[in-house]
């Protein structure tokens, strides 16, 4: 049957590997269709659960799905004129439909989903048949018959991994009078539901049995145990069960090291018809040192060696595997016999050149093992023995322990991950967005605190990043394993601060200071670690060999955001009353942002130089978070704001001065963000009256996603080509990326005009953005722990604004009149300028004139 499986029926040994149920959101089916002798863009076709019957004739299926889903695929076949054979491809954008391997394989981590974009459906039978990887997220599907055979589906489609509402139906809404921006506000709120997944919904892709560990086609997972590991020989026993057998060795903690790939004799009556026979020969070992033996755009591997052996390897018979590290290559051995010596220049090549990822060495570090595409084998008595005979290593590899080691564990956590469909990681520095756009669409907080509580899961304890959370943990990985991950630590020392203003922003959203008690330790011991950062004599954020992610040490962005993240965190210190910790954090902030204004304000470029050692470059992200965290004043801002039309690149704005000025410089919508959140906060708050580049970034940036069928997901990019505004890194990119989704939150709070003064909304103010954006009416709704807030305006002829509000009780809301001279009047009552009260609760409607 290939990888797939019979509906809800897992094998025995798998419902007893998984100890949390799966969380059903049910069947997704395509929006549109076409059925044909090619695949085409124009799939105009609905589909109405009708019958689809693929024949020689007609031997292309390509399904649209409207908008980004996650899940489990399957068929329904219900008749079929012979065995048959279907090569199904899953996308993001439709471009990846016309390439071998579509937009993947997606070789950075295991993911638990399937790491190709390209799987084989062997259908024997009628019934469902689904795959038993998750694809992690796709627009796009294709399928191509590959049997002269003909093949009727009733039904077809994804047994959904993720909930699927439509944004209009989500707790919090936001319309308004330009549809584009609607759409841009949905990106982030449906990414969000495809990047975060239930505990129980990504579970393990190994399949633990008495025979060994039964692994289908997925990158190298690797053990934990072996990272120290230097010359060594690793054995393993292997039975190939469809054409080929991988393991790889001298890894670093991801599968980036030698890969190893050995194929069968391809038996023809249980060889799939679209196997390559180029890529992976029959009776051949490969070899490639990097990621595996094909590249995935920006993550490269090296050069496929190929060793054709004298020997026929038979499926479905055990074989002894032995792979030696020297310092001059790689010795493999088949029962005894040395088949192959991969000379080590080519692992010594990329291994210093992929220290990053990698060991750093062609002789050390982990190893482990995972079939190349469409490949399914057994593994067992994994033994590891040192060049001076010491044994360091043994495991038969037929107990649940397996999935620990190997970092392949079911997900027992409710998490939010970077990307759907890469790299799904748990990067802490996307939380940042993540957490304000389900506050601000699906209020699904049971994500957020799940993110909360698995990052601090893996915090330090000691030693020299005592308090930090690693910037990445990858999903299956144990936390009792950290000290494995270390260098997981030390880099993008700023992820630390976005992660904590993610949980800033939710309190500040929610109150909810009793969800956070358990965690008030953590917090404060994070915090604490990234206050020893502080560069006792310029005062700004530095550290030892430290890196930040937002622009160098000593710089502005990165002190910036240290200041908006202690003092968004004060309040939730005083719900604590821990008013000592809540006045350090208050005093700190204020000296960041002095240091910044003393030692980075350039009043000859009217903006902050990005750092002490570059002081003629600038970034907007320095731009963003000095206006963010309340260091610049209206002056600065003004001026800023002034200087972004230097930025200025293609369809955005680039995000450093010093960036090249080319059609293929990826710009970032991450980054674009922050800005984006900072130009409407100098509007509001510090009366910039300037939004030209908030406009530009909507009306030309944030656009391109919505407005350009081939790439369109209907989620949020990683980035964008500065050239055409097509999806940047090529293929690589994620369409379906929450850290591109800022407008989403934006878009409420400034354009609605709802924003809370106090955490919960216990006190809030409605102040939209009349001019500037060309809308003339928006409305939408509020989420608070005491009610929903429902808010709306609108202007009519004459300058009359009619503006309405609904609020629950519990709150007390204060309208904010966008002039001296404007004039609003509610229930009788007459005001003008300044700040309006709005007495108690219940509907409120307001109109203003002169504004």
């Amino acid at each position: 049957m290939g990888f797939v499986r019979t509906i809800r029926l897992l094998t025995a040994s798998k419902l007893l590997q998984q100890a949390t149920a799966f969380v059903e959101y049910g069947d997704v089916s395509p929006a549109k269709i076409n059925l044909g002798s090619t695949i085409t863009l124009d799939a105009t076709t609905p589909y109405t659960n009708q019958s689809i019957t693929l024949t020689p004739s007609t031997p292309f299926l390509t399904i649209d799905y409207g908008t980004e889903i996650a899940g489990l695929p399957f068929v329904d076949v219900a008749s079929l004129s012979g065995p048959t054979q279907i090569e199904v491809k899953y996308s993001e954008q439709y471009p990846a439909l016309l390439e071998p391997q579509s937009d993947g394989p997606w070789v950075f981590f295991n993911g638990l989903s399937n790491t190709f974009r390209v799987e084989t459906f062997n259908l024997t039978t009628k019934g469902r048949s689904e795959s038993f990887f998750i694809q992690g997220g796709q627009r796009w599907e294709t399928v191509r018959l590959l049997t002269n055979t003909s093949v009727t589906f009733s039904a077809i489609g994804m047994n959904s991994t993720a909930a699927r509402v439509s944004p209009n139906n989500m707790p919090a809404t936001f319309t308004s009078s330009n549809d584009v921006y609607d759409e841009i506000y949905n990106l982030g709120a449906r990414c969000v539901e495809v990047a975060c997944v239930d505990a129980g919904n990504a579970v393990s892709t190994f399949e633990i049995t008495s025979h060994g560990v039964l692994l289908r086609n997925q990158q190298a997972s690797l053990s934990i145990k072996s990272t120290s590991f230097a010359n060594y020989s690793m054995s393993f026993m292997t039975k190939i069960v469809r054409s080929g057998t991988g393991w790889k060795v001298a890894a670093g903690i991801g599968p980036y090291g030698a890969s190893f790939i050995l194929t069968s004799d391809y038996p023809t009556d249980n060889t799939l018809l679209n196997t390559n026979r180029t890529l992976v020969p029959p009776n051949t070992l490969v070899f490639n040192y990097g990621w595996w033996i094909v590249n995935q755009t920006t993550l490269e591997s090296g050069w496929n060696q190929y060793f054709p052996l004298q020997q026929t390897i038979k499926e479905d018979q055990w074989y002894d595997i032995s792979t030696t590290l020297t310092a001059a290559g790689y010795n493999v051995t088949l029962d005894g016999t040395p088949i192959a010596f991969v000379p080590v220049a080519e692992a010594a090549l990329l291994a210093a050149t992929g220290a990053r990822f990698g060991s750093g060495s062609p002789t050390a570090g982990s190893f482990g093992f995972g079939p190349f595409q469409d490949e399914i084998a057994y593994v067992k008595d994994v033994v590891v023995v040192a060049n001076n005979g010491t044994e360091l290593y043994r495991n038969d590899m037929t107990t649940n322990e397996v999935l620990t080691e190997y970092s392949v564990q079911d997900l027992e956590h409710s998490i939010c991950m970077d990307g759907a469909k890469r790299d799904r990681l748990v990067w802490i520095g996307d939380f940042y967005h993540t957490a304000r756009i389900i506050l601000a669409s699906t209020r699904r907080t049971d994500y957020l605190l799940g993110t909360v509580g698995y990052g601090y899961l893996w915090q330090m304890t000691e030693g020299p990043f005592a308090g930090f959370v690693p910037i990445s943990p990858q999903l299956g990985s144990d936390p009792a394993n950290k000290d494995a991950f270390i260098s997981q630590y030390g880099g993008l020392i700023d992820y630390q601060d976005l992660f904590l203003s993610g949980i800033g922003n939710y309190f500040r959203a929610t109150g909810d200071s009793q969800g956070l008690s358990q965690y008030w330790p953590n917090i404060k011991a994070q915090v604490a670690r990234r206050l020893t950062y502080v560069d006792p004599v310029t005062g700004l954020m530095a550290g030892e060999d430290a890196f930040y992610f937002l622009g160098p040490v000593n710089g502005s962005a990165a002190t910036a955001l240290s200041a908006y993240t202690l003092r968004l965190l004060v309040p939730l210190a005083e719900a604590f009353s821990d008013l000592p910790t809540a006045t350090l954090w208050n005093n700190t902030a204020n000296s960041l942002s002095a240091a910044i204004n003393r030692e980075l304000w350039n009043p000859a470029l009217g903006v902050y130089s990005l750092s002490l050692t570059d002081r003629g470059n600038f970034s907007l992200t320095a731009i963003a978070w000095t206006i963010l965290s309340g260091t610049a004043n209206a002056t600065q801002a003004a001026s800023m704001v002034a200087k972004m039309d230097t930025l200025r690149l293609g369809v955005g704005y680039k995000t450093i001065s010093s960036d090249p000025n080319l059609n293929t410089t990826n710009l970032s919508p991450n980054t674009c963000g922050f800005l984006l959140d900072a130009l409407f906060k100098a509007h509001r708050d510090l009366g910039v009256q300037n939004l030209t580049v908030a406009r530009t970034l909507l009306d030309d940036f944030w656009s391109k996603m919505v407005t350009v069928d081939e790439y369109y997901s209907g989620t949020s990019w990683e980035y964008l080509y500065a050239g055409n505004g097509a999806p940047g890194l090529d293929l690589f990119t994620s369409l379906a990326h929450p850290w591109g989704g800022a407008p989403t939150y934006v878009l409420p709070e400034y354009v609605l005009g709802i924003a809370a003064t106090s955490p919960g909304y216990k006190t809030w103010e409605f102040a939209p953005v009349l001019n500037g954006l060309g809308l003339d009416h928006a409305e939408g709704t509020v989420v608070t722990p005491y009610g929903d807030i429902n808010a709306s305006w609108q202007i009519l002829g004459g300058g009359v604004v009619v503006l309405s509000v609904n609020a629950p009780a519990g709150t007390q809301g204060t309208l904010v009149l966008p002039n001296d001279n404007a004039e609003a009047e509610c229930d009788g009552w007459k005001h003008r300028g300044g700040k309006m009260q709005l007495s108690g609760s219940g509907m409120k409607k307001i109109t203003m004139h002169r504004w």
